[in-house]
């Protein structure tokens, strides 16, 4: 293995599993430089160097990865960043886990669609429509109910559920404005509980890192359907993984994927699978913790390794999961949501995290931050990470949650939206 010792490693984003990445460099005795204009980012609290620099331009990016000698850059989760990076990391000569044409196929999702066909992996119907005027043309051939989303779009962003003819049109213009190309994708509904797959390259080799069912909710009539929480390991671990894992490998294979974490979003119809989209990245949900958990792989150590080195590494666990956290039989990652407004104080975290089933408490916004009417997302607290064995554990665990965790606004108000009724889900154990 490469001598890691004052290797300067540029920071990308990692806020939210900020400490993953601080205990692999104080390991391995890396420097970790931060840039942005975000003092306020937990990226800045573990770096030892710190830069103005907007990490979107690449000109400025690449000027500074000169000047200060970077050995390599580590990419967080930030999807603009991202593809930015990775053209300019390949120009540079350093490590980077993908091509901007590999990005821009797994990033665009009628492209993606259109490689997961020439494979033979199932995707849902799609309606050939390309504008608004296309829609009175085609509306006796359109069966409700549909969906529209932008070709471009993450988090959930622009997504609407349509059951008629001017639903349609209306999800048809919050999608194109959400879309950054304007176009948009609209097909059939599937059921939206679906799973969500994660594979971890290394070497071009392909490792399962676990399948979750996925629970959505919508928290506003006029919101889009976002997580409300994932559980690991699915029922359908083993049937998804004898119908789709060499389909997979093989598709992946031929655009040369070799290195770094994918999630796919498959809906489910009844015994049929139906594939959405893919995310060349940990998930939205901070995804490494399950993955080391239940499959000990530290996506967070293989990636800084193969960003200072350009050779691949499948690392375990390291320090990323407690050791002395116990064992259960399921792995819950539930969100905490919040309606608009102003957070003023947050209480109750360390309280939580003490609690002997939290794997992990990972937060995307503090004190002072404004909370905007979504629907989506951006409306995303954070989420907690947990082991139960029962349904009954769970919503103890789900109760105990939502009675310590109080997030006000300036009028004292508690932002955090009501928990989930398990019921209405029905749990998929």
């Amino acid at each position: 293995m490469i001598n890691l010792a004052n290797k300067r490693l540029l920071l990308l984003g990692g806020s939210l599993w900020k400490d993953a990445i601080k205990d692999f460099a104080d390991e391995h005795n890396i420097i970790l430089i931060a840039t942005g204009n975000d003092a306020s980012a937990g990226i800045f609290e573990i770096a030892h160097e710190h830069y103005n620099v907007d990490s979107t331009d690449a000109e400025a990016m690449k000027q500074l990865i000169r000047e200060k000698n970077i050995d390599g850059v580590y990419m967080g989760g930030s999807e603009p960043v991202i593809s930015v990076a990775c053209s300019y990391l390949n120009e540079l000569g350093l490590p980077c886990y993908c091509t901007k044409e590999q990005w821009e196929l797994l990033q665009n999702k009628s492209k993606f669609k259109h490689l997961l066909i020439e494979h033979g992996l199932p995707v849902a119907p799609k309606y050939d429509i390309s504008s608004l005027e296309d829609i009175g043309s085609l509306a006796n051939e359109i069966t409700f109910p549909v969906i529209t989303k932008p070709t471009d779009g993450c988090g959930s962003n622009g997504f609407s559920v349509c059951n008629n003819l001017e639903e349609l049109k209306e999800g048809y213009k919050r999608a194109s404005v959400a879309s950054a190309s304007g176009n948009v994708i609209v097909e059939k509904f599937v059921k939206n509980d679906g799973v969500v797959v994660f594979y971890t390259f290394s070497n071009g080799k392909m490792y399962f890192s676990g399948l979750e069912d996925k629970y959505p909710v919508r928290y506003q009539e006029q919101g889009s359907y976002v997580a409300g929480m994932f559980i690991f390991e699915s029922p359908s671990t083993m049937a998804f993984r004898q119908k789709f894992d060499c389909k997979l490998q093989n598709m992946f294979s031929s655009i040369g994927i070799k290195e770094g974490t994918i999630w796919i979003e498959v809906f489910c119809d009844g015994d049929n699978f139906y594939f959405n989209e893919a995310g060349f990245r940990y998930g939205g949900s901070v995804s490494i913790y399950p993955v080391d958990y239940l499959y000990n792989i530290n996506q967070v150590a293989a990636d800084i390794y193969y960003a200072l080195t350009g050779e691949s590494k499948i690392y375990g666990h390291i320090s990323l999961i407690n050791p002395a956290k116990q064992k259960e039989s399921y792995y819950c990652v539930y969100g905490l949501h919040l309606n608009p407004g102003t957070i003023q104080s947050i209480n109750g975290l360390d309280e939580i995290c003490e609690m002997s089933n939290i794997i992990a408490l990972p937060i995307t916004k503090v004190i002072g931050t404004n909370v905007a009417s979504t629907g989506s997302i951006t409306q995303v607290f954070g989420f907690v990470h947990f082991v139960f064995d029962t349904q009954e554990q769970w919503r103890e665990i789900v109760d105990k949650i939502h009675a310590t965790i109080i997030v006000t606004d300036e009028a004292g108000n508690n932002m955090l939206v009501p928990k989930i009724n398990a019921d209405s889900l029905k749990l998929r154990l």
